[in-house]
């Protein structure tokens, strides 16, 4: 997409836009970080400020990648999965700082898990190190929203999200599904 059909689709002048960014390169930075923003603040945060247990967490977390994947799938028939994975999966090559971009916010998404799994530890429910229980937390996660999107099914969201509830030590505890039918 050119810089002229960003600017004719926001109604506004070539000029508007690079009076807010610098080159094409900070219109395409732009995108992951708002979604990075709107993640960590709609899914991560707002899943700690809710809940004060690891499954409890861990359950809002995956409904609310789930619902919104289902809301989207109802209003599009179709699956996105993670903004972020797709524009670093599809722009990294020619735009590292894309890619430094989604680090950046994939680390903090990884705190966020790690004290998930902190968490489940001091609890008793399961033992190891947290770190390494949060990068395999991350890597579910990265795998929910790609499957998602590869097959154009929200399911497969619950899916990784009831395994991530394995690992931390609540493997009795489920994720509601909505039945879309």
């Amino acid at each position: 997409m050119s810089v002229d059909q960003i600017a004719s689709e926001a109604g506004v002048n070539k000029a508007t836009v690079y009076r807010y960014f610098a080159d094409k390169a900070d219109i395409a930075l732009a995108s992951p970080r708002y979604h990075g923003i709107r993640t960590l603040e709609e899914m991560f945060e707002h899943s700690f400020r809710q809940h004060s247990t690891p499954d409890g967490r861990l359950v809002a977390i995956y409904s609310y990648g789930y619902l919104a994947n289902v809301e989207m799938k109802q209003a599009k028939d179709d699956v996105l999965g993670c903004p972020i994975v797709g524009l670093v999966l599809e722009l990294s090559f020619e735009m590292p700082r894309i890619r430094d971009e989604a680090a950046r916010i994939f680390l903090q998404i990884e705190g966020y898990l790690e004290e998930i799994a902190r968490d489940a530890i001091a609890a008793g429910r399961v033992t190891g190190s947290a770190k390494v229980m949060a990068r395999a937390l991350m890597q579910l996660l990265h795998g929910a929203f790609s499957s998602s999107r590869i097959a154009s099914e929200p399911e497969q969201i619950l899916d990784a999200g009831h395994t991530s509830l394995a690992i931390i030590g609540y493997p009795e505890t489920r994720i509601q599904a909505l039945d879309c039918a």
